[in-house]
């Protein structure tokens, strides 16, 4: 309802007219199966307005699907791994996370490796019953290792034959960020992108809300972990209850430690928020392979980084938070 208000002001009589506040804006949502999982985009403005900007977003992630999936004979990275021994020019994007991921590589010591394609081919999750012979994971292993790989801009050498490459913990962070990209570019002022658990946003809620995030609980799929907004966009979670199977009273799950050919056994979870969601997706991934300690060490050495991570000890689950993230969770029902 419109109010008028009268106000006198040295003699002279001051109209003001309060109006209700304007409605929120529109939540816009879209939902599409890419990359092997569901993308969802949340997004606040006039669904006519965002039709086009969603649909060169999604293009937009396709585009990194032909370049990235291991899955697909015809992508540029089975091109890659058939011709990279001599050195061969790459698509910038693709460039781009390689390079990304070797730094990542580096840093923790080959607890996060691109490398590892033969053994994720070996171990075949999520169809997998069974683990492989150990035979058949010391050969895949001998042809993992980061340093036999050489980015120097969009030049990538393979250095050592039979090579396989495998961004599954690169690639989807790197897809939604350049969807958030898109979106920015066609002025769409805030909103939030899911990809299976890579999340990011930008922008403000029209209501002024802060961002809050729910992290599965690891063991209790009834249960979740709230943690408020740490003023990081980007947030990723990495756990061994995603894909896995029990053999012989032990789970093993698709988080392979690179170094041993096996999965890793030090975390059950880890939850990174990051500036991009590429450095949020490969960093979970290399903490929950490096494990609380080593883990939350690299965060802590990183800046604009955080980390929470659950584990394991004595049958019993606990949890380690980094300093931005200590004090700032609580369990939910």
């Amino acid at each position: 309802m419109l109010k008028r208000i009268l106000l006198a002001a040295g003699g002279l009589a001051l109209v003001l007219y309060l109006l209700p506040p304007p409605p929120p804006a529109e939540s816009v949502r879209e939902g599409r199966l890419v990359l092997g999982t569901l993308v969802t985009v949340k997004l606040y403005g006039d669904a006519e307005v965002v039709r086009l900007p969603v649909e060169r977003a999604y293009a937009a992630l396709d585009r990194v699907d032909s370049l990235m999936s291991r899955y697909r004979d015809d992508g540029a990275l089975r091109r890659l791994e058939q011709s990279a021994q001599k050195g061969v020019q790459t698509p910038a994007q693709l460039g781009a996370v390689l390079a990304r991921s070797q730094r990542f590589a580096a840093l923790t010591g080959g607890a996060f490796d691109c490398t590892v394609g033969a053994l994720s081919r070996l171990w075949n999750f999520p169809a997998a019953l069974a683990p492989p012979d150990s035979a058949a994971v010391d050969s895949a292993l001998a042809l993992v290792g980061y340093e036999g790989l050489q980015v120097e801009g969009e030049i990538v050498r393979i250095g050592r034959p039979g090579t396989r490459l495998d961004l599954g913990a690169a690639a989807k962070g790197y897809a939604v960020d350049r969807m958030v990209a898109v979106f920015e570019e066609a002025g769409i002022a805030g909103g939030l992108i899911d990809a299976g658990g890579d999340i990011r946003y930008w922008g403000a809620k029209p209501d002024g809300r802060s961002w809050v995030f729910g992290v599965q609980h690891p063991r209790d799929p009834t249960r979740h972990i709230e943690v408020g907004d740490l003023g990081l966009a980007a947030i990723a979670t990495s756990g061994d209850y995603q894909q896995y199977f029990e053999w012989e009273g032990a789970r093993y799950h698709h988080l392979l430690d690179p170094r041993t050919g096996y999965p890793a056994r030090a975390c059950v979870s880890a939850t990174v928020w990051a500036g991009t969601a590429l450095d949020a997706d490969i960093l979970s991934t290399a903490v929950f392979v490096l494990g609380p300690e080593r883990g939350l060490a690299l965060v802590a050495e990183l800046e604009g980084v955080e980390a929470l991570v659950f584990y394991e000890r004595d049958g019993q689950l606990e949890y380690r938070a980094s300093a931005g993230v200590a004090g700032r969770f609580r369990f939910m029902e």
